[in-house]
């Protein structure tokens, strides 16, 4: 099929305003246009632009998308991120990143949670192609939706930068942690604040560093970020530096109780760094056979999983070997083998 798609010329529109965002789907969507140039599939055009504001966004994406579609005569339109909506009578592929707006609905805010509930099913529904992230989130899409889809797993690039920008701009010169997620609810930053004077007991030079935007919570998570003694939050940083926050760290920390892939902890890898993880199936599936250590998702259970994995000794080229398992060629091609599904 991947053949057949190039030898007739289909021409794929890939939704590329999420590019904007540094949170997870922003990234996979960037490194899936790395992907098909580095695989040299043409035929997949990046389309779309971010709008300026709410607006701006609502009219790129209901709007600006459909006009683009019409005009350029494409064959199959992906969206990445569940973004955008499509002329009527166009195949169209969708990613599912994840559904714990489903299994979860309590970890959103109200008016989020109804959206997600009701817009996303209809939009999967509707689509020639649905991707997953992982063979749990298969298994979600099946449960929730009743879906088939297609199993891609995401992708990291090799960290070859130094830490000294990051240590530079922070001032921080010993050891330090790190943890980073957009802040939400069922990343489980909550217990790792509170898991943080136990381990830092044991290793009193060392700081926790957090980094990632605010998305939601309650106001004690965002003041224990700011108070804890020995914690840095650092907000969403740019990708340079946060490849720089990464190699420093003599530990990774992503505690999170659900996951569709779960990116940091590749990214850890990519950089030779050990990670912790938490209970998220996902995680387990993906990383459950280099992972330094496994918590549950209490305090205690994170406290213990990092001062255990604190005194394992890691291999570096072991981990940096796992990572480069999952490149962003592979994921294009993956992708674009999926693709084929439309046109059988």
């Amino acid at each position: 099929m991947t053949i057949l798609l190039r030898r007739y010329n289909r021409r794929i529109a890939l939704y590329a305003s999420s590019t904007a965002n540094r949170g997870g789907t922003g990234v996979y969507t960037a490194r899936l246009i790395e992907g098909f140039q580095k695989a040299g599939i043409s035929q997949v055009i990046p389309v779309g632009s971010p709008g300026s504001g709410y607006p701006g966004k609502f009219i790129s994406e209901h709007m600006g998308l459909r006009r683009v579609l019409r005009k350029q005569h494409f064959d199959l339109a992906h969206l990445p991120a569940f973004a955008g909506a499509v002329p009527g009578g166009m195949p169209y592929a969708v990613t599912v990143h994840d559904m714990a707006f489903m299994a979860q609905p309590g970890w959103f805010p109200v008016l989020r949670s109804l959206y997600y509930r009701f817009h996303f099913p209809r939009v999967a529904a509707g689509a020639s192609v649905v991707i997953a992230d992982s063979d749990f989130t298969v298994s979600e899409i099946r449960k929730y939706l009743g879906l088939s889809s297609t199993r891609v797993y995401l992708s990291a690039p090799e960290n070859t930068a130094s830490d000294a920008l990051f240590r530079r701009t922070s001032g921080i010169t010993g050891d330090y942690i790190l943890s980073t997620s957009t802040i939400e609810p069922r990343k489980n930053i909550d217990a790792l604040l509170e898991a943080w004077p136990q381990i830092r007991r044991i290793h009193p030079g060392m700081t926790l560093v957090v980094a990632g935007r605010w998305g939601w919570g309650k106001k004690k998570t965002k003041d224990a970020l700011a108070n804890t003694p020995g914690v840095k939050w650092i907000g969403s940083v740019d990708e340079y530096l946060l490849s720089s926050v990464f190699s420093g760290a003599k530990l990774l920390v992503y505690p999170s109780l659900y996951e569709g892939f779960g990116l940091p902890p590749l990214e850890a890898a990519a950089s030779g760094v050990p990670f912790v993880v938490g209970p998220a199936k996902t995680l387990l599936e993906v990383y459950g056979s280099v992972a330094a250590a496994v918590s549950g998702g209490t305090p205690q259970s994170i406290a213990e999983a990092v001062l255990n994995a604190l005194e394992k000794k890691q291999n570096t080229e072991e981990l940096r070997e796992f990572a480069g398992r999952f490149t962003c060629k592979s994921m294009a091609e993956n992708t674009y083998r999926a693709y084929g599904k439309a046109f059988q």
